[in-house]
């Protein structure tokens, strides 16, 4: 087992600053905690997103031609079906990928922890004993964001692999569920923890982030301008 030595508490907040448990002022040991995979979280391979970023990113800069044309017909009859064409075809493919059952959760208490696996749409849970767990090794990294004029140093957990004393490994990304929630829980009803530094798989959230944000802001930047040319045009031919 490869890991680092980190004493983490569960005060520290430079670690658990963000974590998002409902439950958290209430917990006690005999507490069993669900937590409900984040849809929001799901996502497709990175070459995938990268080809749907390209593209909604093409189609909000070249949207324009169609307004310069005629832009009622470009915004009904080109612009909108391509833009909500592409975002159907994603949702199939996260459909295809994680299935329908978003109502799938992951479990927490002092004596068990059950996972699901995907796709989801199968309801794979895996329920291990406590005791059955040689350790979780979570993967951890840090990042730096703009502040108020300063660079501010920030922690970040990517995926969780649980091994158990059988040698079974299951993988935990951090596409389902907040996996900082997960080593908070780990830590609280006191299961063996380990931590690698590495920001595996979870290292390219802040690239998806990025994309999804660049591409999608920016057709609402062209939606925005296309409901202001109709509301203008309307105005218009009232006065």
């Amino acid at each position: 087992m490869q890991s680092e030595k980190l004493d983490i508490q569960l005060d520290d907040k430079f670690w658990f600053k963000l974590v998002n448990l409902p439950e958290k002022d209430a917990l006690t040991p005999t507490s069993k905690i669900t937590m409900p995979v984040v849809t929001k979280l799901f996502r497709l391979n990175l070459g995938i997103e990268f080809l749907f970023a390209i593209a909604l990113g093409a189609l909000a800069l070249y949207s324009h031609v169609w307004v310069e044309e005629d832009w009622v017909s470009g915004l009904f009859y080109i612009y909108i079906p391509l833009f909500l064409g592409l975002c159907f075809l994603r949702k199939v493919l996260i459909w295809q990928r994680y299935g329908f059952n978003y109502k799938a959760a992951f479990e927490v208490s002092k004596d068990e922890l059950t996972i699901v696996t995907e796709p989801l749409s199968k309801q794979q849970h895996i329920t291990m004993a406590k005791a059955d767990i040689d350790y979780i090794q979570f993967s951890y990294g840090y990042m730096r964001s703009n502040g108020q004029g300063y660079q501010e140093k920030r922690s970040h957990i990517s995926q969780a692999v649980v091994v158990l004393k059988n040698n079974e490994r299951y993988t935990i990304k951090p596409n389902t569920i907040a996996t900082l929630n997960l080593l908070y829980l780990c830590i609280y009803f006191d299961y063996p923890v380990s931590y690698k530094y590495g920001l595996t798989d979870g290292g390219g959230s802040i690239m998806f982030i990025l994309m999804r944000v660049m591409s999608m802001g920016g057709n609402f930047v062209m939606i925005g301008l296309y409901l202001y040319w109709l509301g203008a045009g309307y105005l218009k031919s009232i006065f």
